[in-house]
């Protein structure tokens, strides 16, 4: 199952978001693929947007950082779309 829409920006919003959270830490891909359990190759398509990434996926690399998975996909807060 893939995180909602395959287009091209939606592949280069995620791989954009993974790269920021990752640099806010300090991480590197290998430190995602281990704190996520995401294998670094993975990562690597998601980061170069070959693949997109499926829920599972995105699930286990937001719990990663600590983050939404909606962050990840840079989708608006339940607060934004309400006022929209």
């Amino acid at each position: 199952m893939e995180l909602l829409c395959g287009g091209d920006a939606f592949k280069e919003q995620v791989a954009r978001n993974l790269k920021v959270e990752r640099a806010k830490r300090g991480w590197t891909q290998e430190d995602l693929a281990r704190f996520s359990g995401v294998k670094k190759d993975l990562i690597v398509n998601y980061e170069t947007q070959r693949s997109i990434i499926p829920l599972e996926k995105a699930c286990r690399l937001a719990i990663a950082f600590g983050c939404k998975i909606d962050d990840l996909a840079g989708l608006p807060g339940p607060e934004d779309r309400d006022a929209a």
